[in-house]
C-alpha cells in the first residue's frame, strides 16, 4: 500500500506482524492528522454544520481506506459491518 508517498510493504497477516503493522499504521494516520478517529469515537456533526461534516467524512473515509488496504482479505471480515473507526481498530487488536 502506497499512502501519500509513504509505502506500506505488507498488510497485516496475523499474530505474527501485528506489532509492526500496527506501529506502521500508527504512524501513518498520526502523520496525516487521523490517529484521533482510532483512538476515539468521533462524533459525526450535525447536517447543519456543512463544513465541518464535510470535513469529517472526508476522514472517515481516508482513515477506513488506511485501515482497510493494511489488512490481508482474510481480516477484512472481522471488520465488516464496523460503522465507527474506534470500533474497526478495537476489534484488531483484540483479535491480536
Amino acid at each position: 500500500m502506497v499512502f501519500n508517498g509513504l509505502r506500506l510493504e505488507y498488510a497485516l497477516e496475523g499474530t505474527s506482524n501485528f506489532v509492526a503493522w500496527k506501529d506502521t499504521m500508527e504512524a501513518i494516520l498520526d502523520d496525516n492528522g487521523l490517529i484521533e478517529y482510532i483512538n476515539i469515537d468521533v462524533a459525526k456533526p450535525q447536517a447543519s454544520d456543512a463544513q465541518n461534516l464535510a470535513k469529517w467524512k472526508k476522514y472517515v473515509a481516508t482513515t477506513r481506506r488506511i485501515i482497510l488496504e493494511g489488512v490481508q482479505d482474510h481480516i477484512v471480515s472481522n471488520l465488516h459491518e464496523k460503522e465507527a473507526l474506534f470500533t474497526m481498530w478495537k476489534t484488531l487488536t483484540e483479535l491480536f
